[in-house]
């Protein structure tokens, strides 16, 4: 019998982020911030117009943008999580669900008077666009480094395939 008096288990400690893991969500919130502000904007501009089918079309843009920008956010916080099978499963799934939403939605008030089509594509525009450009800017700037030797004898390897 030890001497040592007998401690509970201590829980499994959550893992830690990694840095990149951070940053990526960092940015994808920083684009979901900017887009939504861009849209917020397109919104009052287009409830200052005497139109209310430009106010309906930039809400609905706004909502696709929705529709486009979270289920991003939403990967980063739950890529930690998963397996990179599931992540790639999860990502190429979230892209065809949004993409089918965003076509339904646009076939369904396609024809309608009462919604400007125009100011849909101008909040998808502001809102989706800018969204994704200030992610892929912001990842190229906190992509870190690969530390990754050259291989120098990388000619030598290479077999002629007929053998001379």
């Amino acid at each position: 019998m030890s001497s040592r008096p007998e401690t509970a288990p201590t829980p499994a400690r959550r893992p830690r982020r990694a840095a990149s893991d951070a940053a990526m969500q960092r940015v994808s919130l920083i684009a979901l911030a900017v887009g939504v502000v861009l849209d917020a904007v397109l919104i009052i501009v287009a409830a200052t117009r005497d139109d209310s089918p430009a106010l309906l079309g930039a809400l609905i843009g706004t909502a696709l943008t929705l529709v486009i920008v979270l289920p991003t956010v939403i990967i980063t916080f739950l890529g930690n999580r998963l397996t990179p099978v599931s992540m790639a499963a999860t990502v190429l799934g979230s892209w065809a669900g949004k993409m089918l939403i965003v076509i339904l939605v646009l076939v369904a008030v396609g024809d309608l008077a009462s919604v400007s089509t125009r100011w849909i594509g101008l909040a998808l525009l502001v809102g989706a666009v800018s969204a994704v450009l200030v992610e892929g800017v912001l990842l190229a700037r906190v992509r870190r480094p690969l530390d990754v030797e050259a291989f120098e004898d990388a000619e030598e390897d290479v077999r002629d395939p007929a053998g001379d």
